[in-house]
């Protein structure tokens, strides 16, 4: 493959990660448009498993705009991709993704297949990427069991995710996971603690340099905690 489109795909990926920390959307889909726009009309091979990846970060980003259409539009794409692939870490984030996409729309049972699959193919290599997918999947997974009421097996996932994603020194996912455990606390009416965790989530985020998302959620609990 000529370099200039894994160059491209770099660029892409690096600039749309500094919107994304920004909390800048609506840019980042715009970035990876374009790169996926430079495509031919039917990639192939290692360009076929980086259009995977471009599509699942878009697919994210239009998640977090509550763009359902064209967040399934490109989550069902990547998957289509990631599977021509053949690339099994590939095959594990669309999986993934697709486990999120579920939940969102609360087609709970779909989202617990897709991410325990996803888990199951994550167990299988223990390279970074591979951990760090194993943290976010049990961060989904402990959502979800949030959400249908299994609380004891909520709380022992999210801290897995904690202290998988710490080991992985993925910043931002271990916030997101303190984040999503403050989240469930204040459902429960745990007032004391829901705010102790969302000023971990704090901290985090902060050492993940993601300024826009530690100040939203200092808003809510108030500087005097962080």
């Amino acid at each position: 493959m000529p370099d200039p489109y894994r160059d491209a795909f770099a660029k892409a990926l690096h600039d749309a990660s500094e919107l994304e920390r920004d909390q800048k959307w609506e840019a980042a889909i715009e970035a990876y448009a374009r790169w996926l726009a430079s495509l031919p009309s039917k990639p192939a091979g290692e360009l076929r498993a980086m259009r995977a990846i471009v599509l699942l970060r878009k697919g994210n980003a239009l998640m977090e705009l509550r763009r359902w259409d064209g967040a399934r539009t490109a989550l069902d794409e990547a998957l289509h991709d990631a599977k021509a692939s053949r690339d099994p870490a590939i095959v594990a984030q669309a999986l993934l993704a697709a486990g999120v996409f579920s939940a969102n729309r609360d087609d709970r049972e779909r989202a617990e297949a897709f991410l325990l699959d996803a888990l199951e193919r994550f167990h299988q290599s223990d390279d970074p990427a591979a951990r760090q997918g194993r943290g976010w999947a049990f961060l989904n997974l402990a959502t979800l069991y949030g959400k249908t009421g299994r609380l004891d097996l909520a709380f022992v996932t999210f801290t897995k995710a904690q202290d998988v994603l710490g080991a992985a020194e993925d910043w931002a996912g271990v916030a997101a996971a303190w984040e999503a455990q403050a989240q469930l606390r204040r459902a429960i009416q745990d007032e004391d603690r829901w705010r102790e965790d969302l000023g971990e989530a704090i901290l985090f985020y902060d050492r993940a340099k993601m300024k826009a998302k530690s100040d939203r959620l200092r808003a809510l609990v108030g500087k005097r905690l962080v």
